[in-house]
C-alpha cells in the first residue's frame, strides 16, 4: 500500500484555492444577472476541468443567453465527462447556431476521449457511505488523469474500477485531520478477471484554530487525490515490471 501524508500549515494550498474558484464560479454561473459574468464563470469551470462541475454546466445549457449556453457546452467539452453526453446531444439541436457548433465540438471531444481510453475507467464506489457524489465523480476524473501516462503503453481490453475505503475527519492535538484510503482494481475488460489490486492512503491536516467546516470538502478532495496517486504508482510499477 502506498501512503502519503500532507501537513499544510497556515497557507491554504492550491486545492483549497481551486475549491474556492469552483464555489464562486458555480454561484456566478447559475445566479449572476450579468451575461458576461455567467459566461466567464463557464470558462473558469472549463479551465478547472473538474467533473463535479458537469451538473452546473448542464443546467447552464438552458440559460436564456446563447453565449452562456455555448460557453457551457465548450466547458463540458473541456471536462470531457461521459455523463454530459445526453445534455450535449440536446444542445446540438439548440435554436442557436453558436450553441449547436460548440455542442458538436464538445461531443467530438467526448468521442476522442473514449477512443483514447485504452484502459477503461469505470464508475467509482464508496464503501464508507460518507462520500458525496461530487467526491466520487472527482475520483473517477483523477483516476482517468493518472491513467493517461500509463495507457499509451498498456495493452487494450483492460478496465480499472475502484472505491473509497476510508473517509473520515478527526482532531489530534491542535490539528484537524482528514484521512482517505482508496483501492483500484485492474481487470480484463471483457472477462472481468482481476489482474491486480492497488491501494493508497493519505491524510491532510489543518490547524484547528484555522479550520472551518466549509474547508472539509476541499480537504477530502486533496486527501483523495494523494491517495489515488499512491495507488496509481503501484499500477505504474505493475506495467513497468512487464516492460510496458
Amino acid at each position: 500500500m502506498a501512503l502519503a501524508f500532507v501537513a499544510l500549515a497556515p497557507v491554504v494550498g492550491w486545492a483549497a484555492r481551486t475549491a474556492d474558484d469552483f464555489r464562486l464560479a458555480t454561484a456566478d454561473l447559475l445566479g449572476a444577472r450579468s451575461e458576461k459574468v455567467r459566461t466567464q464563470a463557464a470558462l473558469v469551470l472549463g479551465r478547472l476541468r473538474e467533473a463535479r462541475a458537469v451538473p452546473f454546466l448542464l443546467r447552464a445549457l438552458a440559460d436564456v443567453s446563447p453565449v452562456v449556453r455555448a460557453m457551457a457546452a465548450e466547458a463540458l467539452g473541456e471536462i470531457a465527462d461521459e455523463t454530459a453526453r445526453p445534455g450535449l446531444e440536446v444542445a446540438a439541436k439548440d435554436r442557436s447556431p453558436l450553441v449547436r457548433r460548440h455542442a458538436v465540438t464538445a461531443l467530438r471531444a467526448l468521442a476522442a476521449n473514449d477512443a483514447e481510453a485504452v484502459i477503461a475507467v469505470k464508475s467509482m464506489g464508496d464503501r464508507t457511505n460518507k462520500a458525496s457524489p461530487q467526491l466520487r465523480s472527482h475520483m473517477r476524473q483523477v483516476v482517468a488523469g493518472e491513467l493517461r501516462g500509463i495507457k499509451r503503453h498498456a495493452p487494450g481490453g483492460l478496465a480499472v474500477d475502484g472505491a473509497i475505503k476510508v473517509l473520515g475527519v478527526s482532531t489530534r492535538a491542535d490539528m484537524v485531520e482528514v484521512k482517505c484510503a482508496v483501492e483500484l482494481i485492474l481487470s480484463t475488460g471483457r472477462g472481468n478477471a482481476m489482474v491486480m489490486m492497488s491501494t493508497g492512503e493519505a491524510s491532510v491536516q489543518r490547524y484547528k484554530r484555522q479550520f472551518r467546516p466549509a474547508m472539509q470538502a476541499a480537504m477530502e478532495m486533496e486527501a483523495l487525490e494523494h491517495a489515488i496517486h499512491g495507488a496509481s504508482d503501484e499500477l505504474r510499477e505493475h506495467f513497468a515490471a512487464q516492460g510496458l
